[in-house]
């Protein structure tokens, strides 16, 4: 009765697993990280499979795959595909065989298959979806206060705070590497939610260590603990690279950062309130305008005295001489300079002296007498600043350009023939000689000796 029941139920299995599905993706939401896929029509009256075996998918069976999810079939517990894009895909390498897909003799070895393992079969596949959206609201503070080495106080004050992450898996390559490291395996491994990964502390502690490394590094840079939100994109930055060092080999990756308000220990407002009181102390003014005011003070309390004003005087006496000793002590206050202002009538010589006599006092250079241009312009110099005309009369006129005439008879002035683009000729040369200065009669074609000391003619005597 064993074989003919196992018979039997290798025989309705195989024909209820030979039917083709439809697997699509279930609701995933952004605080869901994986799914199961699940059949469109299981447990639907309509459908005519009702003995078809969980975890068997036959070959030729629809797959759909949504927006932002990368699907992963699973054959005897091997990756056998991936896909991110979206749109309905044909199921064509699976090891569960469909006689509607043509596969007739691999069903009846299948069927035979299931037999010897008592009708069930001995193959598993598998559709599981995991969400590629990114997977907000991840929530994170300090347990105890956490040291901050703050630059502008010069002390390490001690904070608190609190908010929320982002992380995502961001394409296929990290899906599979997340599925690979992280998640459950196995035919009964569950839907996962994100809750679910980060109820780990390993994560939470990697991401709040990645998070004090980047905190120290704004400190490095200069920033005092009340300017760190408002450089929560470059926290956000440095936390990211160095979860990376962690999470890249698991899949995952930080995307953001939501902090909430930063607050400091009652130790902390201490310490502060008194280095910014001591920071104001240091001020010679601030001393002694404080000391001005404790005598002010003891005078009035002098006045005063139960033994009489004069014993309260004489005790003030005291506290005086030695309050002058305190204040003589202290650092001097600044004392405010008045510019010094211009003898009226002055003027500056051009070495930057000011002098009132006729020359200068440091150079000796006579005062420039000012004298007034045609233009109104007034002016101490030679020529005037405003049309440049001399002292003397107008600003000397430029020298006209030298004419020349070119061989097609036209008169130039630049250095080329404005009519047919020759150049100017070179001007001619003309000879003296260098040793005695005896010029030749023509210059520019002296003899191959001069006469008087002998000397040959050469480049040396170009005059």
């Amino acid at each position: 009765m064993g074989l003919i029941k196992a018979a039997v139920g290798a025989l309705s299995g195989t024909l209820g697993d030979t039917w083709k599905e439809a697997i699509h993706c279930p609701v995933i939401g952004n605080d869901t990280v994986v799914v199961n896929g699940e059949k469109m029509h299981n447990g639907n009256a309509r459908s005519s499979n009702v003995k078809g075996t969980d975890n068997v998918i036959s070959n030729g069976s629809a797959i759909m795959v949504e927006e932002n999810t990368c699907m992963l079939t699973l054959d005897n517990g091997k990756i056998t595909n991936v896909v991110t894009e979206p749109g309905r895909y044909i199921l064509d390498n699976s090891t569960a065989p469909s006689i509607f897909a043509g596969q007739i003799k691999d069903s009846l070895k299948d069927l035979i298959s299931r037999f010897t393992y008592g009708g069930t079969p001995a193959t598993e596949q598998r559709v599981i979806y995991i969400n590629l959206q990114k997977l907000p609201g991840i929530p994170f503070g300090t347990g105890t206060p956490v040291p901050y080495p703050d630059p502008r106080y010069n002390t390490t004050v001690e904070l608190r705070f609190y908010g929320t992450f982002e992380v995502q898996i961001p394409d296929a390559e990290n899906a599979c590497k997340f599925y690979a490291e992280v998640l459950s395996k196995g035919v009964n491994a569950p839907q996962v939610y994100v809750k679910d990964i980060f109820k780990n502390e390993q994560y939470k502690n990697e991401f709040m260590q990645s998070l004090m490394v980047a905190l120290n590094q704004l400190s490095a840079e200069g920033y005092s603990y009340n300017q760190i939100t408002s450089q929560l994109n470059n926290l956000t930055n440095k936390t990211k690279d160095e979860t990376a060092n962690n999470w890249a080999q698991r899949g995952l990756m930080l995307t953001n950062i939501g902090l909430g308000p930063i607050t400091i220990s009652e130790e902390t407002k201490e310490l502060l309130k008194d280095r910014l009181k001591a920071d104001t102390m240091l001020g010679g003014d601030v001393q002694r305008a404080m000391m001005t005011g404790a005598v002010a003070r003891g005078i009035e309390a002098a006045g005063s005295n139960e033994n009489g004003a004069m014993m309260g005087f004489m005790g003030m006496n005291m506290a005086m001489n030695a309050g002058n000793n305190v204040l003589g002590g202290m650092p001097a206050a600044p004392q405010q300079t008045t510019p010094q202002q211009p003898t009226p009538g002055g003027w500056k010589c051009s070495c930057g002296a000011t002098n009132t006599g006729a020359f200068c006092s440091s150079c000796g250079a006579k005062k420039p007498e000012a004298w007034t241009c045609s233009c109104g312009q007034s002016n101490t110099g030679k020529f005037c600043a405003n049309c440049g005309k001399s002292k003397e009369g107008d600003a000397p006129a430029a020298p006209a350009p030298s004419s020349w005439t070119c061989e097609c008879g036209a008169t130039n002035t630049g250095k080329f023939c404005a009519e047919c683009g020759k150049s100017k000729p070179a001007a001619p040369k003309k000879y003296k000689c260098d040793k005695c200065g005896w010029v030749p009669a023509d210059p520019e074609h002296p003899p191959k000796f001069c006469p008087e000391c002998g000397d040959p003619f050469n480049e040396d005597d170009l005059v």
